[in-house]
């Protein structure tokens, strides 16, 4: 019984729900016949049924078929048959064309107002009047198609100027029609005009109210001066009551009324100050019973659409770090299998070392028989291989006459195939578990990416900032760019924004484009890239600015550094700094280290907390190779807006922070990422102001304190200051090498 219950209530709110959306476009049909029939053109009411689809246009129809049957026979079979021709006009096929769309609709609406009057012209100047009708009908048609047209794909957009004039050349011809409905009481073109004007400059401020309200005006006035003397009165006591906002609806509902009839008596117009009167308490009445929340403010709401659609670009750009994750897993594990796999040739070559290396025959046998003892020793591997139990009669007989240590041989190459053995098992192993960490990995992608999708479902407006800003991106070439722009506790501006392929203009060209087409001081746009999405994020200028200087020297004569190192700000204001040193030196370190540094950042930018992004890379490296494989990472962020600086660190060499006048350091560390078990990274809490530098070194770097003060006092550049720490590290090693990376960062204002 209860779910039945529940079923007709259920059913009951579709229902309503299906009537109240419909129900408008009914209303607009009735309302524009009803006035364009007493004007005599049937303009409002046919154009308003053509540039409809579906239901709209059926429910619309029904409206205005109503209006025209109040109008009684014989006017209402004119009408009616104007009606019909739109109706009939549907079954035109058109394809997906709007453009051809567009086209039948207006002809439609012409013809229909066309045939329907032209029998009752009977003089020169009816018949122009109802060319003049079928003309207004056919613009009214068009521009109202493609106004509806604009709303469903992208919304109303104040900045472009097409979409302000389809509003305007719209607004003037239903006003115009509405002028029509001019009764002894009151005249409900104007009121309708004092309510929406009251809406308008509540909702979007007077730019918009001005978009609707100067057209209105003037259709009015071409319907009929006087009455556009009346709407003048009213527009002017809706801009003027602008100013008693702030003190409520209800003030300014009785504001408009104060100070529209005082524009009508200082006008000195003939019109009645009594049917004005009404005509403005009525307009008042729609304007308090409106419910708050439909009257927010649209620059500054952030409706439920766009909040969707951050979530499904944010969900979706972090699948695809997480995928890019799960690829340069793939790829350092397959360089480094290459460089660095286990072969049957090694395996005899190092039983072949650890066997005959203290051999005093040892010249005699690998120098003028080397064939003979190599091919023996390859021979008695894939022995053991194939399950063989070597004793010292596996040897074949040139090898056994001339070896004098054979129980040294066949235990060698058994040692040396026992490890070989226990390395493919443990490669083995760890095969398995990268395979099921990265499937682990491809499956959090494909849940990210439903997920982002499905909450996009539904329809919304995006605001003007919004499209300007997706208008610059667009034109610096990235493709279907997607906008967001919200606030922060503090009030400032942040902007996000996704798109695809690849930006064609420098950073600092963009920003300045940003800037302009925002009109708000912004910091340098950070531009991330994961698959082939990119994202574009920026901040209102924060309270501080930061400065990165970096150097760093080989070990020896590498060419490669084992250190790797990244910086970017996250969209709230915030600057990260990273640097990670690889286990060694080299190549086999810069592995180590560039996996380390790009995922951590990847995952970061991607909008992953701290604490998540630390333990995949973590486990990332756990899982890379069967060798041991570690890497430490000195993670230094600073919060812009505030100064906070946090310091994190695993495995990592001491951060020195000069504030003010003092050195402090930040030594607090845990161990490597990739060494096992679970990373635990403990912070450490400074503040920073303006003429502050924070130092970062790997270990490589030995640093005098004492000196380093002395230097920082000197107020020199960060990129100076880091290379002359760096050199005056190498001369400090006293023969001990290693990669020398060092990260100054200076805060200013």
């Amino acid at each position: 019984m209860t779910q039945r219950v529940i079923r007709r209530e259920t059913a009951w709110a579709r229902v309503w729900e299906f009537i109240r959306e419909n129900a408008v476009w009914a209303a607009g049909g009735f309302v524009l016949e009803l006035a364009s029939g007493g004007l005599g053109m049937a303009v409002g009411g046919v154009a308003f049924v053509a540039a409809l689809d579906g239901t709209r246009r059926l429910y619309a129809l029904g409206g205005a078929a109503f209006a025209a049957l109040l109008s009684g026979f014989p006017t209402a079979l004119a009408s009616l048959a104007a009606l019909g021709i739109v109706l009939i006009s549907q079954l035109v096929p058109c394809g997906s064309s709007r453009i051809g769309s567009g086209v039948v609709r207006c002809m439609a609406a012409v013809l229909s107002v066309f045939f329907t009057r032209v029998a009752d012209a009977a003089e020169p100047s009816q018949l122009l009047g109802v060319f003049i009708a079928s003309a207004a009908t056919g613009v009214f048609t068009v521009c109202l198609y493609m106004l509806l047209d604009v709303v469903r794909l992208r919304g109303f957009d104040m900045s472009e100027a097409g979409d302000c004039a389809l509003a305007s050349v719209v607004s003037a011809l239903a006003f115009m029609s509405l002028a029509g409905l001019d009764y002894a009481v009151v005249n409900f073109g104007r009121l309708m005009l004092g309510a929406v004007l009251l809406i308008l400059t509540a909702r979007r401020g007077l730019a918009a109210a001005a978009v609707v309200g100067v057209p209105a005006l003037f259709g009015m006035c071409a319907a009929s001066p006087e009455i556009g003397g009346g709407a003048a009165a009213i527009a002017m006591g809706t801009v003027v009551s602008c100013f008693l906002a702030r003190y409520g609806k209800a003030t300014r509902a009785i504001g408009v009324v104060f100070f529209g009839c005082a524009g009508l008596l200082l006008s000195g117009s003939g019109e009645s100050p009594w049917k004005l009167f009404g005509e403005l308490a009525a307009a008042g009445a729609l304007f308090v019973l409106l419910p708050a929340e439909r009257l927010g403010t649209g620059e500054q709401d952030f409706t439920d659409r766009a909040v969707a659609l951050m979530i499904r670009e944010r969900l979706c750009f972090a699948a695809d770090a997480i995928s890019g994750v799960s690829g340069g897993l793939n790829a350092a594990a397959e360089t480094l299998e290459r460089r660095y796999a286990t072969t049957l040739a090694q395996v005899s070559d190092d039983a072949a070392d650890r066997a005959c290396k203290s051999c005093p025959n040892n010249m005699t046998c690998w120098g003028r028989k080397y064939e003979l003892f190599h091919a023996e020793f390859n021979r008695l591997v894939k022995l053991c291989r194939s399950g063989v139990k070597l004793t010292e009669h596996s040897l074949s007989p040139l090898v056994a006459d001339e070896c004098i240590d054979k129980a040294a041989v066949i235990k060698g190459v058994e040692a040396a195939y026992e490890r070989y053995r226990a390395a493919a098992a443990d490669e083995r192993r760890i095969r398995e578990l990268r395979r099921i960490y990265t499937e682990q990995l491809a499956s959090v992608h494909d849940i990210l990416e439903d997920m982002g999708y499905s909450a996009a479902r539904g329809g919304g407006k995006n605001r003007t900032a919004e499209k300007r800003a997706e208008k610059v991106l667009k034109d610096c070439g990235l493709k279907e760019p997607t906008a967001f722009i919200s606030r922060d506790k503090r009030g400032r501006m942040l902007l996000e924004a996704y798109g695809s392929g690849e930006l064609r203009t420098e950073r600092e060209y963009l920003g300045g484009l940003l800037i302009n087409a925002l009109g708000r001081e912004l910091e340098l746009p950070e531009v991330s890239g994961s698959g082939d999405r990119v994202r574009v994020t920026t901040t209102e200028r924060t309270q501080f600015s930061a400065e990165i200087g970096t150097f760093q020297l080989c070990k020896g004569k590498n060419r490669v550094c084992g250190d790797c190192y990244d910086s970017f700000t996250d969209p709230s204001g915030r600057l990260y700094v990273v640097l990670s040193d690889g286990m060694g030196s080299g190549s086999r370190a810069r592995i180590d280290s560039a996996l380390a540094c790009s995922m951590m950042s990847k995952l970061l930018k991607s909008g992953i907390s701290l604490g998540a992004a630390l333990e995949t890379v973590n486990t990332s490296l756990m899982v890379k190779s069967a060798d041991e494989s570690f890497a430490t990472l000195d993670i230094c962020r600073i919060d812009l807006n505030t100064g906070e600086c946090m310091v994190f660190k695993a495995g990592a060499s001491t951060t020195y922070i000069k504030c003010a006048d003092k050195l402090v350091r930040a030594s607090l560390s845990s161990a490597p990422a990739g060494t096992g078990g679970r990373l635990t990274v403990p912070a450490q809490r400074f503040n920073v102001g303006n003429g502050d530098v924070i130092i970062m070194t790997t270990d490589g770097a030995s640093v005098d304190e004492a000196w380093l003060s002395r230097e920082l006092s000197n107020r020199i550049g960060p990129q100076e200051l880091s290379e002359k720490i760096a050199r005056a590290a190498r001369s400090a090693e006293n023969g001990r090498e290693d990669d020398i990376s060092v990260i100054a960062v200076a805060v200013g204002r």
